[in-house]
């Protein structure tokens, strides 16, 4: 049950908005199978958030190279 005031689920092009992305790259995160959806006869749902968990699990974080004493 949804208790808050935002939907459950966003179609790509609101969640693509929100983020501002192209459409056509959450199409491709979609028709790859990389981010968590929802699809009900043709139309595709993202769960809310799963665009920041996939953003979350690919993301790189840099080395940190350490400074030798001259």
């Amino acid at each position: 049950m949804v208790t808050s005031g935002s939907p459950a689920y966003e179609s790509p092009s609101e969640a693509a908005s929100r983020l501002g992305w192209p459409l056509a790259r959450v199409r491709k995160l979609i028709r790859g199978q990389q981010v968590r959806h929802v699809k009900l006869g043709g139309i595709y749902l993202l769960p809310h958030g799963a665009l920041e968990e996939y953003l979350e699990a690919n993301t790189v974080e840099p080395i940190r190279s350490e400074r030798r004493a001259d």
